[in-house]
């Protein structure tokens, strides 16, 4: 009995033995792996917040003086819009082609301004009769504002303006719909008939018969 007690206890005693024995290589890598996980990941998302945060200052947000990929526009946010009479306010933005779209290029010439959404599809309709009616008016420019973009499923901006062979020149706004925030909207598509001096002479919302836009164009390019 007592040599069948003892023979359990040498094989625990010989598996014990069996380990490799703590060495002080060990507790270096040990050390390492821990200042790794104190000051590397904090420092990973330091570094990734400096990123994002110079992206931000590059190519987004309002105010200071207009960069590549910056979207301005002055006066206030509206809930109407402008009313004939009222001087449309300036904005600048990134155009679809890769140009900016400043208004105060437009200046000195009567312009239908147009502020649509892709998705919409009164706009979707009105856009290329629109594009066709300007056609037959040169005195008259036309540009657009693009807002809105993936608040419901549609087209990209890109892709109609590319299917329907369009050409004018396509201002787009931010999610935050600086410029169509101040150039103030009620309904898709709201278009500008604006004079020579930036003052709006008539407003449309919605789709309208061809007819009574080239009447709008006419009395724009006579004014």
């Amino acid at each position: 009995m007592s040599q069948a007690r003892k023979h359990p206890k040498r094989r625990i005693e010989a598996k014990r033995g069996s380990r490799r024995p703590w060495s002080p290589q060990q507790g270096t890598a040990a050390r390492r792996r821990q200042r790794l996980l104190s000051f590397g990941l904090p420092a990973l998302i330091v570094a990734m917040i400096v990123v994002v945060a110079v992206a931000l200052s590059l190519g987004g947000g309002n105010g200071g003086s207009p960069g590549k990929g910056r979207v301005s526009a002055g006066g206030p946010a509206r809930s109407r819009p402008l009313a004939a009479g009222a001087l449309t306010p300036k904005f600048s933005a990134p155009g679809l082609d890769g140009d900016r779209v400043t208004w105060s290029d437009y200046r000195g010439s009567p312009t239908v301004l147009v502020v649509w959404a892709p998705w919409c599809p009164h706009c979707q309709k009105e856009l290329p009769v629109l594009s066709r009616v300007a056609g037959g008016f040169p005195s008259v420019k036309l540009v657009t504002v693009v807002t809105a973009t993936g608040l419901h499923p549609g087209p990209t901006p890109q892709q109609y303006v590319a299917d329907h062979g369009l050409s004018f020149p396509v201002a787009v706004d931010d999610g935050a719909g600086t410029i169509s925030g101040a150039l103030g909207l009620s309904g898709f598509p709201t278009v500008y008939y604006v004079d020579r001096s930036g003052r709006v002479v008539h407003v449309a919302v919605g789709e309208v018969p061809e007819a009574q836009m080239r009447a709008s164009f006419g009395a724009l390019a006579g004014a």
